[in-house]
Order: C-alpha cells, then sequence, then structure tokens
C-alpha cells in the first residue's frame, strides 16, 4: 500500500497548484453567481439630491424698511421678527377709514333722523289736503246754487291739487328714505351695508398696517439675506428665504426602466456625498406620476422621423428615517441612493418552476395509472 502511493497512486494531499488551478475559478463562479442573483433585487442611482421646505419671504405691504432682524444663517422661530416697514402710510390710512366709518354711523342715524322728519311732513300734508277737499266740497255746493264766486271755487281746487302733491312728496321721501335704512329703520347702524363697507375698509387698512411688521412664517434658517435699511421693497417681491426646520427627504430621479419593481414602503439606503462614511435609512414614500421632463418649459416633441428613444427618469421621494446624534443635512447636496426590492431571483424562480412541474408531472401520472386499474 505504502509503495503504491510512493509509486504516485492515489495521494490525499493537494498541491497548492492544484488548490489555485481549482478552486480559484470556483471561487469565482460562486462569486458571479451571486453578483447574477442578487443583480435584480436592488436598484440604485447617483442621481439624487436632499431637499427640504424652502419658504419664500415676500412682504404683503411694501415701503421702506426702518429695522432688520435677521441675518444669513442665524436659526429663528416661528413668529420672531424679521424685519419692519414704515409704518406712518398706514397708520394714516387707518385713520382715515376709521373716520369714515364713523361719518357713515351718523350718516345711518341722519337717515333716521330723515325718516322720523319725512313721517311728519307725511301727517301734515295729509291734514291739510284734508282741509282743501273740504273746502273744495264747500266751494262746488255754492257754485251750484250760484251763491259763490268763481274764484273762490278755482282756489279751492287749486289749494287742493297742491295739497295732494305735498302728500305724495312725503310718501316718496318717506320711501327713499326707508331704501336708504335697508327697508328696516329699526335696524342696527353695524348692520347697514353702508357702516359695513367702511367697516371693511378699516379692517383692511389696520390688516395692512399689521402686514409693516414681517415676522417668521415657519421656524427655520433664513438664507440669501440681502435686505438693507432704507431699502425700498415691494408687494409680493421675495426678498429671501427660509429653509425650514422640518425633517428633510431625498428626491431621487430613477430611470424608467429600474421601476418596475419599486413600491412605496420599500427600504432603502441613502449615502450622502457630504457624509460618504455614514449610512442612512430610508423608505420610498411615493413615485412621481409623471416624468420630469412634463414640467419643463418646453416639453420634448417626439412626433417627428428622426426620433431617438431616449430612457427617461421619474423622481422618487425617500423618507429618511430618524438617525440618533445624526450630521445636519444640507438641502441640495447630492446623494446615493439604493432601494431592496425584496424581488425574487430568476435561478429560484426557475428552481421552484423546475420543482412544481415535477410535482405535476407525479400528479398526472398516478391519475394515468389510477385509469387504467
Amino acid at each position: 500500500m505504502g509503495a503504491w502511493r510512493a509509486s504516485g497512486g492515489f495521494s490525499a494531499a493537494v498541491s497548492p497548484r492544484q488548490l489555485l488551478l481549482i478552486g480559484v475559478p470556483a471561487i469565482a463562479i460562486a462569486a458571479a453567481l451571486l453578483f447574477w442573483l442578487a443583480s435584480g433585487r436592488y436598484v440604485s442611482t447617483e442621481n439624487a439630491y436632499v431637499k427640504a421646505n424652502v419658504v419664500q419671504i415676500a412682504p404683503e405691504a411694501g415701503g421702506r424698511i426702518i429695522e432688520v432682524a435677521v441675518h444669513d444663517h442665524k436659526p429663528v422661530e416661528k413668529d420672531d421678527l424679521l424685519f419692519k416697514i414704515d409704518p406712518e402710510p398706514y397708520r394714516l390710512s387707518l385713520a382715515r377709514a376709521e373716520a369714515e366709518l364713523d361719518q357713515a354711523r351718523t350718516q345711518v342715524e341722519n337717515f333716521r333722523a330723515m325718516l322720523a322728519e319725512a313721517r311728519s311732513e307725511l301727517v301734515e300734508a295729509q291734514g291739510r289736503a284734508g282741509y282743501f277737499e273740504m273746502q273744495l266740497q264747500r266751494q262746488r255746493q255754492l257754485a251750484v246754487r250760484n251763491a259763490g264766486a268763481v274764484t273762490k271755487l278755482d282756489e279751492a281746487e287749486s289749494n287742493t291739487v297742491s295739497a295732494r302733491d305735498h302728500v305724495a312728496v312725503a310718501q316718496a321721501k318717506i320711501a327713499k328714505m326707508l331704501t336708504s335704512l335697508a327697508g328696516d329703520p329699526l335696524l342696527p347702524a353695524e348692520q347697514h351695508a353702508m357702516v359695513r363697507d367702511k367697516q371693511a375698509a378699516r379692517d383692511r387698512a389696520a390688516l395692512e398696517l399689521s402686514r409693516s411688521t414681517v415676522r417668521a412664517p415657519v421656524a427655520g434658517i433664513p438664507v440669501n439675506v440681502k435686505i438693507q435699511l432704507g431699502e425700498q421693497v415691494k408687494v409680493a417681491t421675495p426678498v429671501f428665504a427660509i429653509v425650514a426646520a422640518s425633517p428633510p427627504w431625498v428626491e431621487a430621479n430613477f430611470k424608467e426602466t429600474d421601476l418596475a419593481h419599486v413600491r412605496p414602503g420599500q427600504k432603502a439606503t441613502v449615502v450622502i456625498d457630504i457624509y460618504p462614511d455614514i449610512e442612512w435609512e430610508a423608505e420610498v414614500e411615493s413615485i412621481s406620476p409623471a416624468t420630469g421632463a412634463e414640467f419643463s418649459i418646453l416639453p420634448p416633441q417626439n412626433a417627428s422621423g428622426n426620433w431617438v428613444k431616449v430612457v427617461q427618469r421619474l423622481p422618487v421621494r425617500l423618507r429618511l428615517l430618524p438617525r440618533v446624534n445624526g450630521p445636519p443635512l444640507r438641502t441640495g447636496v447630492t446623494a446615493t441612493v439604493s432601494i431592496d426590492t425584496n424581488r425574487q431571483s430568476k435561478l429560484a424562480s426557475w428552481f421552484g418552476s423546475g420543482q412544481s412541474w415535477a410535482q405535476q408531472r407525479l400528479h398526472v401520472d398516478q391519475q394515468v395509472g389510477f385509469e387504467k386499474q
């Protein structure tokens, strides 16, 4: 036995050369196989950016800046003072609006007084009209007996017509006053349309005065603060921005061919270029219903004969999971995103299909044997 081994027969020992010739290719094949199995499970992209809510600060009142209380990159809390605009023009407008409001209230009371006066005039006119009606009837009776003068009859008729006109004028005046009082003389002055109009103008002036003091709408960090004392600002014109303190997110632009198996709720990992040694855990929050090209100013028109197919990209929003003592994130920085789709490998699916096919074949053979019996 020993001689047979010495003569070059079977040997249990494996030489290093044989290990290299067999082991290295086997390891390479196994690594390639593992890479191939995992290649369809993860999708990744470097076209990703950290995003945050950015609020543009635009004054709602124009004028000259008299105070600036904010500085670049200095955090502010909600309702903190940012800057002030000269309030004097708006204070004068408020005083004028308040005066017009008082005048409107006085006018309503004047309408009530005029209504009472018109009603008194109507009573007086109706009394005079009744008196002249009696005089006219008396003169007509005298004229029938030829006992009265014709001039007296004409005078009585003229006075009667004039009295009736005075009654009509008083009635029209009452109708006019009732219209001015919205048909209800007991309506409170504050509910009168004219007073409500002036009240709205007064409230508008007070609102514009309050807008001369600009406060932070959200907590965050101001950026691009370039306003100076004495500078004139316009209404609805942004002067700087505030990066809100709300949690940031990541927007990754994936190729449309990579999103076949991506769904909201899937786990992902994010590496931000500013912190290459830190890995964030994330979760797919949503997938855009349209490509980025659809929102461009000039969307591409592909209805031409020389059309070339170009792979489009779809924005995917990922929510960063909370990280204890994590470094601060800067909006706009780039990142690398990898999403775990949990997709089953094709090789495993093939083996699963083969096993299923074998089970179905065995079942068919059993059925055939049972029928032969």
